[in-house]
């Protein structure tokens, strides 16, 4: 098995705080934030595959071929956008639940 890579953090927070939030606490916390940004892109990215009734790769093939129309360029801009978003986020999601193990 290969050991992901990890660093090591340290935050300052107030006493209070720190006296009630433990180390896994804040790792979660991280992982529901990623796991929050990847739905969010995700869903995005499903509007788009439901306006255009197919997935982007496919979408960008048929606008290479047909005439220029601008609206679904920008579309494919913002999909694009989307998808890169949402596989950051994900292999963000992914390697934190590693952390959790």
């Amino acid at each position: 098995m290969e050991k992901n890579p990890i660093s090591e953090v340290i935050l300052k927070i107030p006493p209070s705080i720190a006296a009630d939030i433990g180390s896994r606490e804040i790792l979660t916390l991280l992982i529901d934030k990623a796991l929050g940004k990847k739905d969010l892109y995700q869903s995005k990215i499903k509007l788009f595959e439901s306006k255009y009734g197919t997935n982007y790769a496919s979408f960008k093939k048929k606008l290479e071929i047909e005439d220029e129309n601008f609206q679904e360029w920008d579309d494919l801009i913002l999909w694009e956008g989307y998808l890169l978003a949402y596989r950051e986020w994900n292999a963000k999601y992914r390697d934190l639940k590693l952390c959790m193990k």
